[in-house]
C-alpha cells in the first residue's frame, strides 16, 4: 500500500510541476490570426518505440520531448508510438470556446490530455479503429473542444498509435470558423461526390443496355474510387462504418485494389490492347488478376503489409496507365488521346497537393482538393471518351453494315445474273432438250411422236378456221432391197438424204415433214387444198428421183412414192385421214411405185 500511495505521489508532483519545468514546444498564442493554419511548428513530439509510456512517464521525460521542424508532423509507417505536446495560452484574446482539429482521419488510435495547471481537465480516446461514438465531436476528423478563457494556459498532449502513416496535421479553429469551412467542403464533398456517383450510375445503365464490358470495368473503378476517397476524407467512418470499425482498415486497401484492377481492365477493353499492344496487354490482365487477389487477401491480411503492396500497385499502375496512354496515342488509337489526357489530369491533382502541403504552392480551393478536382474531371473525360468512343463504334458498324449491304448487293447482283445465266443455259438446254425430244435421230426431221400432236392440233385448227388440211405419206421404193443389197449404213445414208430432200420442198413456215416410221415420212401441209398438195407432192418425187446416193463409190438409185389426203369438211379425224393417205400409197405402189396418188374425197362420218 505504501509503495502504491508513494507511486500516485511522484504522478501528482509531475502532473503539477512537469510543465513548469519547460517543454521544448513553443508556447502558441492564442489569436484570431492563427485560425485556420497548421499548428506543426509549435508541436514537440516524443518517440515511444514500445508503445508502453504512460502520461505521467511523458511529463517525466519533458527533456526528451523534440520540437516540430514541420507544418504538418509526419513519420510515414511506424512501428512506434508518438506522444506530441503542444501548449495554448490565453493572455488577452475575447474568444474563449476553440477547437482544434487534427486534419487526418486514417489515425487508428488517438488519446488526449488537456491539462491545466498539472491537473487533467479533460481526456478522450477516439480514432478510425474505435467506434465513432467515442469521439468528443461528431465530425469526420478528430476535432477537440477546449475553453481556454483569457489569461490562463493549457497543456495538450496527444498519444498517437496507428498503422497508417502516422502524421497530426492540427488546425486551431473558432466554432464559427470551423462551421464556415464545414459548410464549404460539404459543398465540395456534395459536387464530388455527385458527379462520381452521376457517372458512376450513368455508366451503370449504359452497361446494363449494351453489355459493352468497357463501362463494367469503368463502373468498378469508379466505385472503388469513391470508396478509397470516403475512406481518405472520414466519411466512410462517418457514414458507413459507424461503430464497426473493424472494416476501417481492410477499406482501404480492399477499394484502392479494386479500383486498380478496374482501370486494368478499362484500359484493356476501352484501348483495345490485345490489338494495338498485346505486350501491355498480357501485362494488365496479370496485374488486374494479381490486384483482385490482393483485395481479397487484404480483408484478413494486416494492415501495414497490405497498405505497402497497394501503394507499389498503385504507383505502377499509375505508370502503366501513362505509357499505355502515350504510346497508344502515338499509334493513332482513336479514343487513346481522351484516356491519356483524363489520366494526366488526375495525375497532375495527385501531384498538386503534396506541393501544397510541403507549402511550395498556396493552400487556395484549387490546391486544397486538387486530388478530389483531378479525379472528377478524370471520371468527366473518361465517360466522355466512352461516349465518344460509343459513337465511333456506331459509326464504324454503320459504315461496315452499309459494306456490308453494299457487297451483299453486288453479291445479289451477281447471283442474279448468273442465276439468269443459269435459267438460261437451262432454257436453252431445255429447249435442245424439246427439240431432241421431237427430232428423229437419225433424218434430223421430226419423230412420230410430234406428227401426232400436230395432226391433232391442226385438226382441232382446220376445224375452228374451216380450212383445209392435206396430208403426204411417202415411202421409199425397194428400200428393203437396198438394205439387203447395201447394208444398213447405205439405207441409213438413204433414209438421211431422201429426209433432207424433203424439207428443202417445203418452203412454208407451218409446213411439217416427220418420220413416220421405217422408210415412211409424213408432211402435215396446214391451209393447202388437194390440188397444192399434188403439186408439193410431185415436186417431192422428183427431188428424190433426182437424189444421187453413193455408198462406196456405188450409185444407189432412189424413188419414192406418194399419197395424198386431204381434209376438207370440219369433224374429220386424223385416223382417217392417215388412213386415206395410206389407201392412195398403197394405190402408188401397186400401180408401178414412183408416182403420186391422191386419196378419194373423205365422206362425212355420219353418211360412212
Amino acid at each position: 500500500m505504501f509503495r502504491i500511495f508513494l507511486y500516485r505521489l511522484v504522478v501528482l508532483w509531475l502532473l503539477a510541476g512537469g510543465t513548469a519545468l519547460g517543454a521544448p514546444a513553443q508556447t502558441l498564442q492564442l489569436e484570431t490570426s492563427r485560425i485556420g493554419s497548421p499548428l506543426g511548428r509549435h508541436l514537440a513530439y516524443l518517440e515511444d518505440p514500445q508503445g508502453k509510456l504512460a502520461l505521467a512517464d511523458v511529463i517525466a521525460r519533458h527533456d526528451s520531448f523534440r520540437p516540430s521542424e514541420q507544418e504538418v508532423p509526419n513519420f510515414s509507417f511506424t512501428r512506434s508510438v508518438y506522444w506530441f505536446h503542444l501548449r495554448l495560452e490565453n493572455h488577452n484574446a475575447p474568444q474563449s470556446r476553440w477547437l482544434l482539429e487534427a486534419q487526418y482521419p486514417l489515425l487508428d488510435k488517438v488519446r488526449f490530455y488537456a491539462l491545466r495547471d498539472g491537473a487533467v481537465l479533460s481526456s478522450s480516446e477516439a480514432g478510425r479503429l474505435l467506434p465513432f461514438s467515442q469521439r468528443p465531436m461528431r465530425h469526420r476528423n478528430l476535432v477537440y473542444p477546449l475553453e481556454l478563457p483569457a489569461g490562463q494556459a493549457l497543456d495538450l498532449y496527444w498519444r498517437v498509435d496507428t498503422e497508417s502513416s502516422l502524421q497530426l496535421p492540427l488546425v486551431l479553429w473558432t466554432p464559427e470558423r470551423l462551421a464556415l469551412k464545414d459548410r464549404d467542403e460539404q459543398f465540395a464533398f456534395g459536387l464530388y461526390y455527385g458527379v462520381l456517383a452521376a457517372m458512376l450510375l450513368f455508366n451503370a445503365l449504359v452497361y446494363l443496355s449494351m453489355r459493352d464490358i468497357s463501362y463494367l470495368h469503368y463502373v468498378q473503378y469508379i466505385g472503388g474510387f469513391i470508396l478509397i476517397q470516403m475512406c481518405l476524407n472520414g466519411l466512410a467512418h462517418e457514414y458507413l462504418w459507424l461503430d464497426r470499425p473493424r472494416w476501417v482498415q481492410a477499406a482501404m486497401p480492399f477499394s484502392l485494389l479494386v479500383s486498380w484492377a478496374g482501370a486494368a481492365n478499362f484500359a484493356r477493353s476501352f484501348l483495345n490492347l490485345p490489338k494495338h499492344l498485346p505486350l501491355m496487354d498480357r501485362f494488365t490482365w496479370w496485374y488486374a488478376r494479381i490486384a483482385s487477389v490482393l483485395a481479397f487477401v487484404s480483408l484478413f491480411a494486416p494492415y501495414t503489409v497490405m497498405i505497402k503492396l497497394t501503394t507499389v500497385n498503385g504507383f505502377v499502375m499509375s505508370i502503366t496507365m501513362a505509357v499505355i496512354g502515350v504510346i497508344c496515342t502515338m499509334r493513332g488509337v482513336a479514343q487513346a488521346r481522351y484516356f491519356l489526357l483524363a489520366w494526366a489530369i488526375f495525375l497532375g491533382g495527385v501531384a498538386v497537393y503534396p506541393l501544397k502541403t510541403i507549402g511550395l504552392l498556396p493552400t487556395v480551393f484549387l490546391t486544397e482538393y486538387s486530388m478530389q478536382i483531378g479525379s472528377a474531371l478524370e471520371a468527366l473525360l473518361l465517360s466522355f471518351a466512352l461516349a465518344h468512343r460509343m459513337k465511333v463504334l456506331e459509326q464504324q458498324n454503320r459504315r461496315i453494315q452499309a459494306e456490308a449491304t453494299s457487297q451483299l448487293e453486288q453479291r445479289v447482283q451477281q447471283r442474279t445474273r448468273e442465276l439468269d445465266e443459269a435459267l438460261r443455259n437451262l432454257s436453252e438446254a431445255n429447249n435442245e432438250l424439246q427439240k431432241l425430244n421431237v427430232l428423229d435421230g437419225l433424218t434430223g426431221v421430226k419423230n412420230r411422236k410430234y406428227f401426232d400432236e400436230q395432226l391433232a392440233l391442226q385438226l382441232k385448227v382446220a376445224e375452228r378456221s374451216r380450212l383445209p388440211l392435206s396430208l403426204l405419206l411417202i415411202d421409199i421404193d425397194h428400200f428393203k432391197a437396198v438394205n439387203d443389197r447395201h447394208g444398213h449404213l447405205a439405207g441409213d445414208a438413204c433414209l438421211r438424204a431422201v429426209a433432207g430432200a424433203i424439207a428443202e420442198s417445203l418452203f412454208r413456215p407451218g409446213d411439217e415433214v416427220a418420220r413416220y416410221g421405217g422408210e415412211e415420212f409424213a408432211v402435215l401441209l396446214p391451209q393447202t387444198d388437194a390440188a397444192g398438195a399434188g403439186r408439193l407432192g410431185e415436186r417431192i418425187r422428183a427431188a428424190v428421183e433426182q437424189l444421187a446416193a453413193v455408198h462406196e463409190c456405188t450409185p444407189v438409185p432412189l424413188t419414192a412414192s406418194i399419197g395424198v389426203a386431204v381434209v376438207a369438211e370440219p369433224g374429220e379425224t386424223g385416223e382417217r385421214l392417215i388412213a386415206a393417205a395410206d389407201a392412195a400409197l398403197y394405190e402408188a405402189k401397186h400401180h408401178g411405185r414412183n408416182q403420186v396418188r391422191m386419196a378419194a374425197a373423205l365422206t362425212p362420218k355420219a353418211a360412212s
